[in-house]
C-alpha cells in the first residue's frame, strides 16, 4: 500500500478551501485521480486541481472535516486541518466598521462611505468651531481623529498580511 500524501490548508473560507499537497507537485496523474475522487464526496459542488502549483480548490457545503475524513478514507491525502484563529479586537471592531461601512455604500448607492463620511464631518465640524472662535482643536476631535488613523494603517497592515 503506497503512503498516503500530507497536505494542508493554504486558504479557505465558508463554502471553498484551497489545499497544498507539495509532496506530489507536478503530479498530473495524481491530482487528477483527486479531482475525479473528490467529485464524488457528497457537499463537494466542484474540484479544480493545478499540478504545477500542487493546489486543490474546492468548492462545498459541508464542514472541511468531511473532506478531510473523505481523502483519508480513499487515500488522496491527509489532510491537516489549522486551528481556528482567535480574533483579535481590532479585528472585531474592522468586522463591525466594514458591515456599517457596506450599508452606507448601499443607502447611498455608493455615494459615500465611512472614511468620506468621517472626512466631511470633520471639516464641517473645524468650519463651525472657526466661525464660532474657537481655534484651538476640540480633544474629541484629536481623539478621533488618532483612533481612525490607528484602525485604518490596522486595516493597511490586515490587508498586506492576508496578501
Amino acid at each position: 500500500m503506497a503512503e498516503v500524501s500530507e497536505a494542508f490548508v493554504s486558504h479557505s473560507m465558508v463554502t471553498r478551501v484551497r489545499i497544498k499537497v507539495p509532496s506530489k507537485k507536478g503530479d498530473t496523474a495524481y491530482f487528477a485521480a483527486v479531482k475525479k475522487k473528490l467529485s464524488l464526496c457528497p457537499g463537494i459542488l466542484g474540484v479544480q486541481t493545478n499540478p504545477r502549483t500542487a493546489g486543490i480548490l474546492v468548492l462545498h457545503s459541508g464542514a472541511v472535516n468531511s473532506l478531510a475524513d473523505y481523502a483519508k478514507a480513499k487515500d488522496l491525502f491527509l489532510l491537516k486541518i489549522p486551528e481556528a484563529r482567535r480574533k483579535s479586537l481590532m479585528a472585531d471592531v474592522a468586522a463591525v466598521f466594514k458591515s456599517y461601512n457596506d450599508q452606507l455604500k448601499k443607502m447611498t448607492e455608493g455615494e459615500l462611505d465611512i472614511p468620506s463620511l468621517v472626512f466631511v464631518s470633520l471639516i464641517v465640524s473645524g468650519i463651525y468651531q472657526i466661525v464660532r472662535g474657537n481655534l484651538g482643536a476640540p480633544a474629541w476631535y484629536t481623539a478621533f481623529w488618532y483612533a481612525l488613523g490607528v484602525y485604518t494603517q490596522s486595516m493597511s497592515v490586515d490587508e498586506f498580511n492576508e496578501s
